[in-house]
């Protein structure tokens, strides 16, 4: 898996790169998960430190990923647990 900052999953985006992406809960966080055309599966990553970049609300993720372009994204709540406290 490759990791990806907004400004490069824009500019991978628009020069036709990803093929689709999903938001995927993990615990009670979402992160965003994006497959490339080439086979590749990328995530979603702070600039500042390259972790993963987690958002608590996943209309949030759905908002960003719209700006960037996509109009279909699936949702993968399979490890969704809002009731989990902080690790």
């Amino acid at each position: 898996m490759q990791n990806m900052t907004l400004e490069q999953l824009r500019t991978t985006f628009h020069a036709g790169g990803l093929a689709a992406a999903r938001v995927v809960a993990t615990g009670k966080r979402f992160h965003v998960v994006a497959d490339t055309k080439g086979g590749d599966r990328v995530v979603l990553v702070r600039h500042s430190d390259t972790t993963a970049r987690a958002f608590s609300d996943p209309g949030t993720a759905l908002k960003l990923l719209r700006e960037v372009g996509f109009q279909v994204v699936a949702v993968d709540m399979t490890a969704w647990q809002p009731g989990q406290g902080a690790l």
